[in-house]
C-alpha cells in the first residue's frame, strides 16, 4: 500500500515538475541534503509550499525506515 502511495505522488510531481524541489531548497540554505534539521526548520517557515513539501520528506522517511 504504502509503495503504491509513494509511486503516485512521485508520478504527479513529475507531471507538476517539482522532482527535487525540496533538496534544491534545502542547498540552498547550507545543508548537504535534505536533513532532519531541514525538514525541522522548513516546517516551521511561513511559505505553505515549503511546509507541504517538508511534512511530505517527514513523510516519505517514516515509510522508507518502515515505522
Amino acid at each position: 500500500m504504502a509503495k503504491k502511495w509513494l509511486q503516485k505522488a512521485r508520478e504527479r510531481m513529475e507531471r507538476k515538475g517539482t522532482v527535487g524541489a525540496f533538496t534544491r531548497y534545502c542547498k540552498r540554505l547550507g545543508y548537504k541534503g535534505v536533513t532532519a534539521e531541514c525538514i525541522a526548520r522548513a516546517l516551521k517557515s511561513p511559505n505553505p509550499t515549503i511546509r507541504k513539501r517538508a511534512a511530505f520528506a517527514k513523510a516519505v522517511r517514516k515509510i522508507a525506515k518502515g515505522r
